[in-house]
């Protein structure tokens, strides 16, 4: 049975930080939510409709989880039953289930299965939701090898309410690589890409790039002629910046990856740290972290020809204390919203930053506090009407998704 909760809104209280860049008053403004403690890792889709979709896991018990979600539209959270119940979740702070709707309903979600034959053995789960019975078909396995291998970093778009494009990051070639093997190219992580429809169809199944950063997030958002898709890659010299590339639903094939800015962050590891990226037509931007030349760094870069090509990035912030973890949204008239996280001791602050069309900034915001460790995941955020809202993972006292909202003009 489906839940609604009515949006309350609670006082707003105003925290005063004597950080640079936030010397006014910080008012948050936070709104209650359906995610209940235990929760961790939020994941926010807003469809073409105006429906808001979060999703979550909640640690019932030891090594029990369940995947939920809730959609928010017209002041209310609507709670339908969990996707999942159950022990054989793999649960890791930076690769986390999705779940997009087109037309206000839910599409599909996606989950990650443990599998045995080591700590990151794991296969991609994918369940369409049934809009006749409301219920959640069984799962797909998009990447069909079965390889002990990691296979994640899933990003989904709807292509209609039965059809999604997902892209992965897929082990299969690393099955077997033993430490000295780590930069062989034919041993590497690739991404791959496939149409998934619920019947269980896997078509247009596609190689997008045969050597990427092994554990970065992926994201994907809609163009004009059909999506693009950014990612961090990687080089034979382990350079690891930030590439796009470009997928038409006519012919079903990705353009060459290109990169978003030659950063030439050199480094023999994988930084956790993806891209993420927005869209309206033709208008893209992309925001990421970067370390480069030993400076970190939170970088925003906008396209005005779909992703083709890209703008020089501005920076959203820097210093010693950016942690990245970046999201944005891209609003009316070409303002973006970035948020991202800084370090604050052993606290992590949850930042946003309105950025002008003209490339102008506005002061940063604190919309949010957690831990700056792991288990405090990404924050992500979406624009609804007039207000950003803003989920990430509290640590303590207790570990439970929070939100806030944030007027914007």
């Amino acid at each position: 049975m489906f839940r609604k909760l009515l949006l309350i809104c609670l006082i707003p209280f105003v925290l005063i930080s004597c950080q640079d860049g936030l010397q006014q008053p910080v008012y948050l403004y936070s709104f209650n939510n359906p995610a209940e403690t235990g929760s961790r890792f939020p994941y926010m889709f807003k469809d073409n409709d105006g429906t808001l979709y979060m999703s979550w896991l909640t640690n019932i018990e030891e090594e029990i989880y369940a995947f939920e979600y809730a959609t928010f539209k017209d002041g209310f959270w609507e709670v339908p039953p969990a996707v999942l119940v159950g022990t054989n979740f793999f649960v890791n702070w930076a690769d986390f289930p999705s779940l997009i709707g087109k037309d206000g309903d839910a599409v599909a979600a996606h989950w990650l299965r443990k599998v045995e034959g080591g700590p990151y053995a794991y296969h991609i789960q994918l369940q369409f939701r049934n809009r006749d019975t409301g219920r959640w078909d069984a799962p797909i396995t998009p990447h069909l090898d079965d390889t002990a291998t990691e296979h994640g970093f899933v990003s989904m778009q709807p292509i209609s309410g039965d059809r999604v494009l997902a892209i992965w990051l897929d082990g299969r070639q690393t099955d077997g690589r033993g430490h000295g093997e780590y930069d062989d190219p034919e041993m590497a992580m690739t991404l791959r890409s496939a149409e998934i429809s619920a019947d269980g169809e896997i078509a247009r199944k596609q190689i997008i790039d045969g050597m990427v950063c092994d554990c970065c997030q992926t994201d994907m958002a809609p163009t004009e002629d059909g999506f693009i898709a950014v990612y961090r890659g990687r080089t034979g010299n382990e350079v690891r910046d930030i590439l796009a590339s470009r997928y038409s639903l006519e012919t079903g094939e990705w353009s060459e990856p290109a990169k978003v800015w030659d950063d030439g962050w050199q480094i023999n590891a994988c930084p956790v740290n993806g891209p993420r990226v927005v869209s309206n037509g033709t208008q893209v931007a992309v925001a990421w972290f970067t370390e480069a030349d030993d400076e970190r760094k939170v970088l925003l870069a906008r396209s005005a020809d779909g992703g083709a090509s890209f703008q020089e990035p501005i920076i959203i912030s820097s210093g010693e204390n950016t942690i990245g973890r970046a999201d944005l949204v891209l609003a009316d008239e070409g303002v973006i919203y970035v948020s991202w996280m800084e370090r604050n001791g052993e606290a992590g602050n949850v930042m946003l930053r309105e950025v002008s069309p003209d490339g102008t900034l506005r002061d940063a915001i604190l919309t949010g506090v957690t831990s700056s460790s792991r288990s405090s995941g990404f924050p992500r955020i979406e624009k609804m009407d007039d207000e950003i809202i803003v989920a990430w993972t509290q640590t303590e006292p207790l570990v439970r998704v929070r939100t806030a909202r944030v007027p914007v003009h």
